[in-house]
């Protein structure tokens, strides 16, 4: 095996681990109930976001090695992304202040206000 087709099988390892983890998160949502399904929204959407991240990686071996050392990849890196969580706040106020500059300018536009 050659070093790139080692390197695609340890990251190809590494997505089907996070994805089994994934299937196991699920199963486990799956066995609550209703309200505790909707508590877990935000954690669900998450984890399955850092999921499809990983299914689109490309990690050298070492990297890839030292990720699957995590005894609960997608747990940890879910805490890691809670950690960080003001800066997906940051983007969405953003995102929302564009669009309502974005609505602002059109309805003047619209109206005959702006040239």
């Amino acid at each position: 095996m050659n070093y790139q087709e080692y390197r695609q099988s340890l990251n190809q390892k590494l997505a089907e681990r996070v994805e089994h983890e994934l299937a196991d998160f699920r199963e486990d949502i799956l066995s609550k109930s209703p309200q505790e399904v909707y508590d877990a929204a935000y954690q669900i959407i998450i984890k399955s976001d850092i999921a499809e991240c990983f299914s689109e990686a490309d990690y050298s071996p070492q990297a890839a090695k030292a990720l699957m050392k995590s005894p609960n990849l997608l747990q940890d890196i879910y805490e890691e992304w809670l950690g960080r969580e003001d800066s997906h706040m940051e983007d969405l106020r953003q995102t929302v202040a564009d669009f309502k500059s974005y609505m602002v300018k059109t309805e003047k536009i619209l109206t005959g206000k702006e040239r």
